[in-house]
């Protein structure tokens, strides 16, 4: 049997790179309790292996070099001579694209860097110092920095040829740089001056430095200036004559909040006060523009009726839209109407009125189109003939979540891409439609609706279009062909896939496993991924005609006993649904185990997913420490009736219990019942509304809908309305349209019915769901003088981080089940007045 003096033994595996031949993987291994994680690089044709204690960031030189940072320590290990050399104090690197060089660079004092080049021997050809910001060329032919030194500021650049080249740009400056990108044969930073900052643009090929300085600038508003954020990058426009930048509105409206000042909220403010200290109100943000360097004049994109935008690819038209139109609103997301900008005229026009997806419109990689969602279909829109056209229209096929499960509107599949003979790929369900953009013609591409596979297209090209476009637009060409990860969403059985025009789908690996992580060689139709199930520990795998095991995570596993898992159906008003039963580690056949239900919403996603043994987890539950320590565990996938949470929940689980009951090999006396967040909510209503549980463990619970629809949490700064309305806690109407529902769906006012001893804990600090949810359940369990016990961990939010509070809580959790379920030692810190 397997202690918990041994979960230390354990790791979880990390795929990272694969070379560009395919010769070499690196992975890591992250250890939880000790921490002694460790990089790897391994062949794989052969035996030769690298290991990296607490490497990092590790990147391959083609097929010659493997280079990472060890603590702070860059080591460059030679793949053919089997040589390395090290460089302590080292930041961060990149190889040449060349192959000949690597960039260093190095920690200096006041938060500086120094940078050294050396060549394939290890060999300083290159260094400098006082580097304050730097940009390395996307495409590795070079790295741009800025110095300071001695009070005076510069801008210098290398260049990776035969030899290395050294350029500087400006020297001798009274302000210092940042904000420094490299694109294409341009570079473009800003001058921090306290004033006035500036934007230069040098042209690489020209050997000109073109200044935008506010002051002296066409269409430059004259009350703003060049915005001097750090993370306000400036791109330039994909033909290289325009620079995108940010300009910052009059500082007097956008100083900070006086925190002592009366404040003073209005129910018809457009945002909530707590908002405006969180960001800058909308209306005074930094607003986007763009300078035409050639013409040296400026024209504002975004203003403060229009304060968010995003670009269209070819950088000739932007989108601009208010997000607090809307507002004051009860969604998650508001509402927007959306503007198109012509950055050659200037002029903008309304496309689109009260947009609610949260998911931003797509536009087409020629930037001529753009995609987007409106009453249950999609549509295009054409910038130059200004035209819309709804390209699902009369389909059967929906192009939505047709098992959503919570209320408000389906949310889309999604776009696999766009095609450039002028047609875009969307998913289903399952498969892959190619549809023309005026939606004459439409294609499947894929069956698998019929064998119950859902396609999706793997992009592994990963250098994405830098800009403030959210979602970049892929452009897929069929005459290529298609990468395809594919999944069986009722059995879990999963793998990968290439289409093409002539034979269509071709397996490649299929499993009744859980295949992810899939990554391609560069040059090669090699492919390294990782495979996994509940009973067999993550391995890292390559594909190459057939597929190998390179390295298998966790071997210790096989000295133990080991739970299984299987999926368990039942029926909930007519509604066939699914659950994950999982096995003691030391199951004999004949006897009775107890058995604890954790739940949450569906969770036979999970059922392929391997689970490390720990009592350091962040919610105090672990499927493979109970199955452990003798007991079985259940996942009930849940169906809710909107209004109806507690019956409809109730109903889902215990449904999902007696079909594991009926299987003869559990204790029915001896089942217990957990959840975390949503999970616990969960847990305290359904003991509201039965005594089937033996015990029940409930953590960060919401509890009182009433309290928890008027308050305002702190990842999104707005009233958390739509958690009842349209989200987890499934109302779909307002508190003063369903009153009853939120008071019949509230544990804390059925307090009184609970006969469940219940244990419930929460981070004090906890403001997501607040903790004095939990705190007045516990004064309602209290008053109605019920078996409760309530565990506070100071100083912790939504789960527990701290270690030592991670590993108290597991502990006291498992003490609490094995006292209820399995006829245990009560602990004294679970008897009345143990403070005292």
């Amino acid at each position: 049997m397997l202690s918990t003096e041994e979960y230390h033994l354990w790791s979880q595996i990390l795929p990272e790179k694969i070379s560009s031949d395919g010769n070499w993987v690196s992975y890591s291994l992250k250890y939880e309790y000790s921490g002694a994680d460790t990089l790897i690089v391994r062949q794989t044709k052969g035996n030769t292996k690298y290991v990296f204690p607490k490497g990092w960031e590790g990147k391959f030189n083609e097929e010659s070099e493997f280079a990472c940072i060890a603590n702070d320590t860059l080591v460059v290990q030679n793949l053919k001579t089997d040589k390395n050399y090290k460089r302590p104090d080292a930041f961060s690197f990149e190889f040449s694209a060349n192959n000949k060089f690597i960039a260093i660079f190095l920690k200096q004092k006041e938060n500086k860097f120094s940078l050294e080049i050396r060549d394939q021997k290890g060999i300083l050809v290159e260094q400098t110092a006082d580097i304050t910001s730097y940009c390395f060329d996307p495409l590795k032919n070079g790295v741009v920095y800025s110095t300071a030194k001695d009070n005076l500021y510069g801008i210098e650049m290398i260049f990776f040829k035969n030899s290395v080249e050294k350029k500087i740009v400006a020297s001798d400056h009274k302000a210092p740089f940042q904000n420094v990108i490299w694109k294409g044969n341009a570079i473009a930073f800003i001058e921090n001056d306290a004033e006035e900052p500036v934007l230069y643009s040098y042209s690489i090929t020209q050997n000109k430095l073109s200044v935008l300085e506010s002051k002296n600038t066409r269409g430059f508003p004259s009350d703003m200036r060049i915005s001097n954020v750090k993370n306000k990058i400036p791109i330039y426009s994909k033909d290289g004559t325009k620079l995108f930048f940010w300009m910052k509105e009059p500082s007097v409206k956008t100083k900070n909040i006086d925190s002592s000042a009366v404040e003073i909220w209005n129910s018809k403010d457009k945002l909530l006060y707590d908002f405006k200290k969180f960001l800058p109100y909308y209306k005074w943000a930094d607003k986007l523009a763009v300078w035409d360097i050639k013409e040296n004049k400026v024209l504002q994109i975004a203003d403060k009726d229009l304060p968010s935008a995003f670009l269209s690819a070819d950088h000739k038209h932007a989108f601009i839209f208010d997000p607090a139109a809307y507002e004051p609103q009860s969604q998650q997301h508001g509402a927007y109407d959306l503007y198109i900008m012509n950055l050659q005229s200037g002029n903008r026009e309304l496309i689109l009125k009260h947009y609610t997806f949260s998911e931003k419109p797509l536009g087409s990689p020629d930037g001529k189109y753009l995609c987007y969602v409106k009453d249950g279909n999609w549509w295009i829109y054409d910038l130059d003939k200004k035209r819309h056209t709804c390209i699902t229209l009369g389909m059967s096929n929906s192009f939505f979540e047709e098992d959503s499960n919570v209320p408000g509107e389906p949310e889309p599949y999604g776009i696999a891409g766009w095609m450039p003979s002028g047609e875009i790929i969307l998913y289903d369900r399952f498969d892959l439609w190619k549809i023309s953009l005026d939606g004459k013609v439409k294609k499947r591409l894929t069956k698998g609706r019929e064998i119950q596979k859902t396609f999706r297209v793997k992009n592994f090209n990963t250098d994405l279009l830098y800009g403030v476009s959210e979602t970049t637009p892929l452009l897929v060409d069929l005459k290529e062909g298609l990468f395809l990860t594919v999944i069986n969403k009722q059995t879990r059985e999963s793998g990968f896939s290439i289409w093409n025009l002539k034979s269509g789908v071709k397996e490649l690996v299929w499993k009744k496993k859980k295949i992810s992580e899939v990554n391609k060689a560069g040059k090669k139709n090699l492919y390294m991924y990782e495979d996994q199930d509940f009973a067999s520990p993550p391995r890292i795998m390559i594909w190459d005609g057939s597929a190998k095991e390179i390295m298998q995570s966790n071997p210790q596993q096989h000295q133990f006993y080991w739970s299984k898992n299987e999926c368990i159906d039942y029926t909930v008003k007519d509604i066939k649904t699914k659950g994950i039963l999982f096995y003691p580690a030391d199951y004999k056949a004949g006897l009775k185990y107890p058995m604890v239900v954790r739940i949450y919403e569906r969770q036979f996603s999970s059922f392929n997913d391997y689970a490390n043994p720990s009592m350091l987890e962040g919610d105090g539950f672990s499927v493979t420490n109970f199955t452990n320590q003798g007991y079985f565990v259940l996942y009930p996938d849940i169906n809710y009736e909107f209004g109806n949470l507690r019956e409809s929940v109730t109903n889902s689980v215990l449904a999902a219990v007696d079909a594991a009951v009926e299987k003869g090999n559990i204790d029915p006396g001896k089942i217990g019942l957990i959840g975390h967040s949503f999970g616990a909510y969960e847990v305290d209503l359904i003991i509201t509304q039965t005594d089937r549980f033996a015990a029940a463990v409930a953590g960060s619970a919401w509890t009182d809908l009433v309290s928890a629809y008027l308050y305002v949490g702190p990842s999104f700064y707005r009233p958390d309305f739509f958690r009842t309305e349209n989200h987890q806690l499934r109302i779909g109407k307002s508190l003063y349209e369903d009153m009853p529902s939120y008071l019949k769906n509230s544990p804390v006012l059925l307090a009184d019915a609970v006969k469940t001893p219940l244990l419930a804990w929460t981070g004090k600090e906890d403001r997501h769901v607040n903790a004095s949810q939990t705190m007045e359940f516990y004064l309602a369990l209290r008053r109605a003088d019920k078996e409760h016990t309530l565990l506070i961990y100071p100083g912790e939010e939504h789960t527990i981080d701290k270690k030592e509070n991670a590993l108290d809580l597991n502990l006291r959790v498992m003490q609490w089940f094995n006292y209820y379920l399995k006829n245990g030692e009560k602990k004294d810190w679970m008897r009345s007045d143990f403070n005292r």
